[in-house]
């Protein structure tokens, strides 16, 4: 028996028109941009845009950047209060660095260090394991990539120069000075209560200041005009100190009172005296003479000119009348040799007389050789 299909046939749907389908994509749409779905597109865009935003600002104050050539002032500090630091080289206390780290904070970093805000540049911490009282050469890289202000902020330190730092390690110490009149007092006698103060700072400072002085730390009393210039009398007057050159510097300290009493007696007003000629006589031991003498190479001959001295008036008038002040040269065994020699005179002078400042370290250039090599003279 044959076996039996049934077969249905679906209708086919016709085709729409371009009408149609343009009517069907409207009414889509419009199903779409409704007041709820609006509302809820806006809210959506509301965090996202601003999260996009932040992203994309993080990303490029993130970028690793590099600037090379950064010219910062810096210092060197201990952490011991007994210690002072002072720098020989570079002398302009400036580090050209390298340096590299994340855009934004590298940013923020030169803008500190070349003035904008603290800390000003670079305050170098040194080793206090360093012996004290002498030069020490340092490698300026390790000492500035260890600075906190370039940890903090994950920049690293590329390159520095100058690449060694010399550095001087003092001991701070405490030394009396005694008060004196200053240099321009000329006319001037003065005693002070107390007579001395204390004063601190680096070793190696005082120690300089002692050398130029014979071995003393000098302080200055400020004599000022009204004193200097007044009648000739005596005062008693309160004044204050005065640093003289080499104390002037802020890692040294004066302690004491603010005033000290002076006993003050004024002379008349110092009177000046040019000396158009004068002798320069020569000291040494007498063994020298046996074998050598002295050529004068400037001048030709044992004679300064144009010496300008200052001391009381009567002194001063009567220098004319007076044994002619002398300028001495004073000689030692290991100048013999011929060859020529650069020395200061000193002065032989009356008591109270002295010679202004831009004579006083006047100097002569000569020769000390074996007679045996000078010509004879016919």
């Amino acid at each position: 028996m044959a076996e039996s299909r049934t077969i249905s046939y679906a209708s086919k749907r016709p085709a729409r028109t371009w009408r149609e389908e343009v009517a069907s994509t409207l009414h889509r749409f419009r199903s779409r941009f409704t007041r709820e779905n609006v509302i809820s597109n806006l809210k959506t865009l509301a965090w996202v845009v601003p999260l996009t935003l932040l992203i994309w600002i993080y990303a490029e104050r993130e970028q690793v950047a590099t600037t090379k050539d950064v010219a910062v002032p810096f210092d060197m500090v201990s952490l011991d209060p007994n210690v002072a630091i002072r720098v020989r080289s570079p002398s302009d206390q400036n580090l050209i660095l390298e340096l590299q780290g994340p855009q934004a904070r590298l940013q923020d970093v030169l803008f500190k260090l070349r003035g904008g805000l603290l800390p000003q540049g670079l305050k170098i911490e040194v080793p206090t394991s360093l012996e004290k009282n002498r030069e020490h050469r340092l490698d300026a890289l390790s000492l500035v990539r260890n600075q906190k202000i370039f940890v903090d902020n994950g920049v690293t330190v590329l390159g520095c120069q100058p690449a060694g730092l010399d550095v001087i390690v003092d001991s701070i110490v405490e030394k009396q000075a005694t008060i004196v009149k200053p240099p321009s007092a000329k006319n001037v006698d003065a005693t002070f209560d107390p007579p001395e103060v204390k004063v601190r700072g680096p070793m190696s400072m005082l120690t300089a200041v002692e050398n130029q002085n014979n071995g003393q730390l000098l302080i200055w009393a400020d004599l000022r005009e009204d004193v200097t210039k007044a009648q000739p009398n005596h005062y008693d007057k309160e004044v204050a100190l005065r640093r003289p050159p080499g104390l002037d510097d802020e890692r040294i300290t004066v302690s004491g009172p603010a005033t000290v009493k002076a006993s003050v007696d004024v002379r008349k007003a110092d009177k000046i005296k040019l000396i158009r000629s004068m002798v320069i006589t020569v000291d040494g031991p007498d063994s020298l003479w046996n074998k050598n003498a002295i050529v004068w190479v400037k001048p030709v001959q044992p004679v300064l000119q144009n010496v300008t001295v200052t001391g009381p008036p009567e002194t001063i008038d009567m220098l004319d009348q007076l044994d002619q002040p002398t300028a001495r040269l004073k000689v030692k065994p290991q100048d013999a040799g011929g060859e020529v020699k650069t020395r200061a005179v000193q002065y032989d002078l009356p008591k109270g007389v002295d010679v202004v400042d831009d004579d006083k370290n006047r100097t002569v250039d000569f020769r000390l050789v074996d007679k045996a090599t000078l010509p004879v003279n016919p």
